[in-house]
């Protein structure tokens, strides 16, 4: 300083292990001329620098301005410090950037918190040098250029009148987040509102002390994330009219098992999918859940018990009385400890469920009782109301996700019922009808398919021919085993339940070894690499022909013809699998083929 007049000055961010980086994209968001540099003492300082010297008060003045831009508090620290050298015996100094050579750790910093060279500093000094007439310019706020928001310099008191209750409230351990939190949210706000920091700053430092914390550690953590705030804007109560999102950290959440209502089949607190082809069984398997849980009895292969309890039944396909009565009957449940939701009464008559729009009505039910276990949906894209699209992800997500969280809060499990499409050709999981969200919201799904085995046909060709039994078989399970091993056959047959009504009912055959996919016949396409030959078709074609015993050779001839399998391919194939050819006798009989050890006596 020469007199009044300087050439350069800076803002001094009094804070031990500044976050440069931050404070960079502050400046760069509001655009001001200001170099980042570290500290000795691990802080930051904001370099002006001009092209022709003004008044220490000039600059002052211009560097207090572009402070409360940064929404830093108005005793920021300015140097210079006085308006004229000879307002003090000891004028204020303050060492330039890259003081004491390579070795220095006063560095400046560009985008990321990288470190400048000692060239670059002087490059970006030389080019970002202004003129005197500039200065008040950017003192005044910059257009924002966030997205627009809802935020309101009313709505800052509120809040903050919260955020001081929760700091002062801060539990053991978690004081210094709920500083840092408070502290960027206050930024927030100052890139959008005028929010009076200086005020802001002392009540939140009595909030700290009224909390028993040291104004050392309020410091360590105010600035830095005041500075953090204002370059990531979006004010907290601009967000969705003030939602904010609940944290829990996972430390403190303790390890719990997961409560089985069929062990590695339904579970408790979960959302499962079962799902099949019509007419094979699915509601029966409903009423066998239901029945079991009604008086606790036990699962198929000594599997465990069921946890006795209620269900409640949601069945937009099936009629109460006719049906699903008569199946949950055959299955030997009591009938007391299950309720139907067939309708929502409203002020002009009946209406049907809908969980787009009911499920706190559901939640009020199962409320009513703490016994209810299990809860069946059937089908589930019944209830999804008019204005849901089963085949949009978001949508069912938006349904089913609420319908989790009553699983889990009353501890019930909800099984829901879906078919399948009816094209083939694809794996268990991606043939469920609807959005793929359905399983994937799902813990646990289990398919229902026909039994099938190869068998050989008339023709010698073999062919997939059904059991007459039904699989249940585990397509996914998040929570548990999902192999092959985990499939389950039986049969529907049907019972006497009295007054000569009879009423379908599973009976169950045995554990299968099978997987989902499978079941549903989808086989995985094999990996590109080499087509069968003509040969490999011809040799295929004489180990299926001849594995019965021996065949006159001009028969064999014209049955390879007529699968397109030329003489010479037809030769060569007998070469290769051992085919073996004999004549009745030596002198005219007649040709005959056969397999190794498959011939018969010829004749003589």
């Amino acid at each position: 300083m020469e007199g009044d007049r300087v050439a350069w000055g800076a803002i001094d961010v009094d804070a031990y292990d500044a976050d440069l980086a931050a404070i960079f994209d502050a400046v760069e968001k509001e655009k001001l001329p200001l170099c980042v540099c570290r500290s000795k003492s691990g802080g930051a300082h904001l370099f002006l620098f001009l092209e022709e010297p003004v008044s220490a008060s000039e600059m002052r003045s211009a560097l207090k301005g572009m402070a409360a831009r940064l929404g830093m508090p108005s005793a920021t620290e300015i140097f210079p410090k006085q308006s004229k050298a000879e307002e003090t015996q000891w004028p204020s100094w303050l060492n330039m950037p890259y003081f004491g050579g390579e070795e220095t750790n006063r560095y400046c910093v560009k985008k990321g918190g990288m470190v400048m060279t000692t060239s670059e500093f002087i490059n970006w000094a030389d080019k970002n040098a202004i003129m005197a007439g500039q200065m008040s310019n950017l003192c005044r706020a910059a257009p924002s250029t966030a997205p627009s928001s809802t935020a309101q310099t009313s709505d800052f008191e509120p809040w903050f009148a919260v955020a001081l209750q929760r700091l002062s409230n801060a539990e053991i351990g978690k004081a210094d987040d709920t500083l840092m939190g408070v502290a960027r949210d206050i930024g927030r706000w100052a890139s959008e509102i005028a929010v009076d920091v200086d005020n802001a700053e002392h009540r939140a430092r009595q909030s700290w002390h009224r909390r028993g914390k040291n104004d050392a550690d309020f410091d360590a953590q105010w600035l830095r994330n005041i500075t953090a705030g204002m370059r990531l804007g979006q004010p907290p109560r601009a967000i969705k009219n003030g939602d904010a999102p609940r944290l829990t950290r996972l430390s403190e959440v303790p390890v719990t098992q997961v409560e089985w209502l069929w062990p590695n089949r339904f579970a408790i607190g979960k959302l499962s999918l079962l799902a099949g082809h019509p007419g094979l069984g699915k509601s029966q398997l409903t009423m066998f859940l239901a029945a079991t849980v009604s008086n606790g009895g036990e699962w198929p292969f000594r599997e465990g018990f069921a946890e006795q309890g209620r269900t409640l039944v949601l069945s937009a396909e099936d009629d109460v009385s006719d049906t699903l009565k008569p199946r949950f009957l055959a299955a030997g449940g009591d009938a007391e400890m299950v309720d139907v939701l067939d309708a929502v009464k409203t002020r002009t008559g009946e209406r049907g469920f809908d969980l787009s729009t009911d499920v706190e009505m559901l939640d009020r039910t199962l409320g009513q009782r703490g016994d209810y276990r299990l809860v069946i949906i059937d089908p589930i894209s019944a209830y999804l109301g008019g204005k849901v699209d089963s085949n949009r992800n978001s949508d069912v997500r938006g349904v089913l996700a609420p319908v989790q969280k009553l699983a889990e809060r009353h501890r019930v499990a909800v099984v829901c019922v879906s078919h399948l499409i009816k094209a083939g050709g694809r794996e268990a999981i991606g043939s469920v009808t609807g959005s793929g969200a359905f399983v994937a919201a799902a813990r646990l799904a289990c398919i229902v398919a026909k039994e099938m085995v190869e068998a050989e046909g008339e023709d010698g060709k073999i062919e997939k021919v059904e059991t007459g039994r039904r699989l249940l078989t585990v397509a996914k399970n998040n929570i548990g085993p999902d192999g092959a091993d985990q499939s389950l056959a039986f049969r529907v047959v049907s019972r006497d339940i009295g007054n000569g009504i009879f009423a379908p009912a599973i009976e169950w055959d045995e554990q299968v070894s099978i997987s989902a996919d499978a079941a549903i016949g989808f086989q995985e396409q094999p990996k590109p690499g080499r087509r069968p030959s003509a040969m490999d078709d011809a040799k295929a074609f004489l180990r299926r022909t001849l594995k019965g015993g021996r065949m006159l050779s001009a028969e064999l001839d014209a049955a390879a013809a007529n699968e397109g399998i030329s003489t010479g391919t037809l030769k060569n194939a007998k070469k290769a699998v051992g085919v073996i050819s004999n004549k009745e006798n030596a002198s005219a009989g007649r040709w005959w083929c056969f397999m190794p050890g498959m011939q018969e006596e010829l004749p003589l």
